[in-house]
């Protein structure tokens, strides 16, 4: 990613506490086609990263900076994260062809969405979602 965090703050990024970094990079870039920026630990290991697709931003921090050892109960329980693509369907595939787990498969809803959910390494719930009228169009 070329801008490094800072020089373009979203309005709202969620920070996921996550128990390996680099696992979570490799999927949020491999599975879900998001660029990343990582800031290294004197051994090379990320400790932290930022992650973008489009307008979506997330953080992610090892949780034994955030919490100084592991959090506390289930990992992302009572929410999920949305993410507006352009298209949804081949955002499927990919996460379809890298392995990911489908927590949702793909459908069109009758809110107005076709979208899936995933739970990334640590079991937090990402949404990928694309308005029906779009899809259709």
């Amino acid at each position: 990613m070329s801008a490094r965090p800072g020089e373009r703050f979203a309005p709202v990024a969620p920070e996921l506490f996550v128990r390996d970094v680099d696992a979570s990079i490799r999927f949020y870039e491999d599975a879900l086609g998001f660029e990343v920026w990582r800031r290294e630990e004197h051994d090379g290991s990320a400790d932290f990263a930022v992650l973008v697709r489009g307008d979506a931003h997330f953080l992610l921090q090892h949780e034994r900076l955030a919490t100084g050892g592991a959090p506390a109960g289930h990992r992302g329980a009572g929410i999920d994260i949305r993410v507006m693509v352009d298209d949804v369907d081949r955002v499927y595939e990919r996460a379809s062809a890298a392995g990911a787990q489908i927590a949702r498969p793909i459908g069109d809803r009758d809110y107005g969405l076709r979208d899936f959910k995933v739970h990334d390494p640590d079991g937090f719930v990402i949404r990928f979602a694309q308005p029906l009228a779009v899809h259709r169009d």
